[in-house]
């Protein structure tokens, strides 16, 4: 993004009156016994600029980083953070398969929609999904001690999720959006279940190589909307 930026040069006397009648702030470029040569970003009536300059304009994303102090991080309010404890269950953010799905979260989810989490191993998909501004989540995973997991995060995260030691087949009501990292074989195994929980969009991840990505399509009564691809990992959103 580029702006003009206009550059004046005034008496000491002229300036400060200029800046009373002013009253915005200006930048002072350099100061002389007998001038003061400064910039605004809009022209000035009554006067004539000495300069005229084009500035590229960093925006906010670019131009405030999060920044980390030892065990301490400061973010921009436009960042959703996660804390994921380092325990036994899959999901620290790392994975290609994670990062996908991250990202069709936030390319698909809509704010108020209700969401489930299949093998939400730490809960960093149901974390993000309240981040990002979803309604109810509901997290499942056969794994007891996953599901401790996922409950000390989201506490940790001070978000509600509901953190259940279930298989998907025992659900009995469908959501808005699934999300699901998991492997072609279970894929294999409960796609007919998975794909009547979910009444707007599906997300699932999982999928190693182009040949675990044909497999997978073969099972989905829905085309995909979008396909992704990192490190040679595939995630596939689908709508019902």
């Amino acid at each position: 993004m580029q702006y003009l930026k206009y550059v004046y040069k005034l008496t000491p006397e002229e300036f400060y009156k200029f800046l009373a009648d002013y009253q915005k702030g200006v930048e002072v470029l350099q100061e002389g016994e007998s001038f003061i040569e400064f910039a605004v970003y809009e022209p000035l009536q009554n006067f004539k600029p000495v300069d005229v300059l084009k500035v590229d304009i960093l925006p906010p994303e670019k131009a405030y980083r999060p920044v980390r102090i030892k065990n301490l991080m400061v973010v921009p309010d436009w960042i959703k953070p996660v804390v994921i404890r380092q325990g036994v269950a899959f999901g620290t953010g790392l994975h290609p398969t994670t990062k996908l799905c991250l990202y069709m979260l936030q390319r698909f989810m809509k704010g108020g929609w209700s969401v489930l989490d299949v093998g939400t191993g730490t809960g960093i998909l149901a974390i993000a999904s309240k981040r990002l501004g979803a309604g109810r989540v509901v997290a499942i995973d056969t794994d007891p001690q996953a599901v401790e997991e996922c409950k000390h995060n989201c506490k940790e995260n001070c978000v509600e999720v509901e953190c259940i030691n279930m298989s998907p087949e025992n659900v009995a009501e469908s959501f808005d959006l699934l999300v699901a990292n998991l492997e072609l074989e279970i894929f294999k195994r409960l796609m007919p279940v998975l794909t009547g929980l979910y009444k707007r969009v599906a997300i699932f991840s999982g999928l190693y190589g182009e040949e675990e990505l044909k497999q997978f399509l073969t099972l989905t009564p829905h085309e995909p909307v979008k396909i992704k691809k990192l490190e040679n990992w595939y995630s596939v959103v689908l709508r019902a």
